[in-house]
């Protein structure tokens, strides 16, 4: 894949309305609605049912053009979604550029399922050297103790996944639990070298956008208290897989004033993103044969670190 703004286009969650039909996006969809009015969102907005944009870990509908809604799957989930709108809030007034939920008490509990507002950001897809600045000014923030930022967990969620993952057979299942296994037993093995920071948790080019104002972050759900490695290692495993030039990555190294290349531990930290990267588009299984033939690719070649990837954004 070539570099530059084509690369960002391609590698980015798009945000083109798409087709689902999943009872948890109808259900989700009169939660936003409901949502929006508790919130006080104009009603010139709420006409028909919001449109749904992305379906993964959580919904994501618009309303209008300036309102962007999250659907949490589980009202268990209600801690995290607080979490991110104070987070937010707070890096809002540290200056960090970042998407802004609307104002008004949120998380809003709406039919049981836990809902964010928050103003939709309208831009363009930018290069990993802007990503390196903001990473760079995040972590050097301290943030306030009232904030309860978690430590980073690498493997949240990793579980759940392969065990609900529609469509794998008991061999891939198989496979991605020993992977598991094997990598969370490593895991302690290395130790970071930049010591322990406040951190975005996804930090790759598919979460900045570049606007009139300047770039924002957005996509706050994982930030946490972890090492900075994490969060540099995507931008060096998407320049592996080809989705970055080798001078996007030198530029995004060179702004943030490190290469986690050079550190012995990037083996490892990559092995368990390429984990992550697998068990998470394992959850939308059957939706069409395209996504089905990148799962299957990506579980055949986790076994083996060495074997050359030919995987696709997504």
């Amino acid at each position: 894949m070539p570099g530059g703004h084509g690369a960002a286009e391609s590698i980015r969650h798009s945000l083109r309305p798409v087709a689902h039909t999943e009872d948890f996006a109808q259900h989700a969809a009169r939660a936003v609605s409901v949502a929006a009015r508790a919130l006080g969102v104009p009603t010139s907005r709420l006409d028909g049912l919001p449109e749904l944009v992305r379906m993964g870990e959580r919904a994501v509908f618009r309303l209008g053009s300036d309102v962007i809604a999250r659907v949490e799957r589980s009202a268990d989930r209600w801690e995290e979604a607080d979490r991110e709108v104070r987070a937010a809030r707070w890096l809002a007034e540290k200056s960090l550029p970042v998407t802004r939920p609307l104002p008004g008490k949120q998380p809003v509990l709406a039919e049981d399922l836990v809902v964010t507002l928050w103003e939709a950001v309208q831009g363009e897809w930018t290069v990993p050297r802007e990503l390196g600045r903001l990473l760079r000014a995040l972590h050097h923030l301290t943030p306030p103790p009232s904030l309860g930022l978690p430590a980073l967990g690498p493997f949240h969620r990793v579980a759940e996944r392969i065990d609900t993952a529609p469509g794998l057979d008991t061999a891939q299942r198989d496979l991605l639990r020993t992977h598991h296994q094997d990598l969370a037993a490593r895991w302690p093995t290395v130790t970071p070298v930049l010591g322990t920071h406040v951190i975005h948790g996804d930090a790759n080019i598919g979460n900045v956008l570049a606007t009139p104002q300047g770039v924002v972050l957005f996509d706050l759900d994982g930030i946490c208290w972890g090492p900075p490695e994490w969060d540099l290692v995507l931008t060096a495993l998407y320049r592996d897989l080809g989705w970055h030039s080798d001078t996007e990555y030198a530029d995004f190294c060179d702004v943030y004033g490190f290469d986690v290349t050079s550190w012995d531990g990037y083996p490892l930290y990559k092995q368990v993103r390429e984990l992550r990267m697998t068990t998470w588009p394992a959850q939308k299984g059957g939706e069409s044969p395209e996504i089905d033939a990148e799962i299957a690719r990506r579980i055949a070649d986790l076994a083996d670190p060495r074997r050359p990837r030919s995987w696709n954004p997504y």
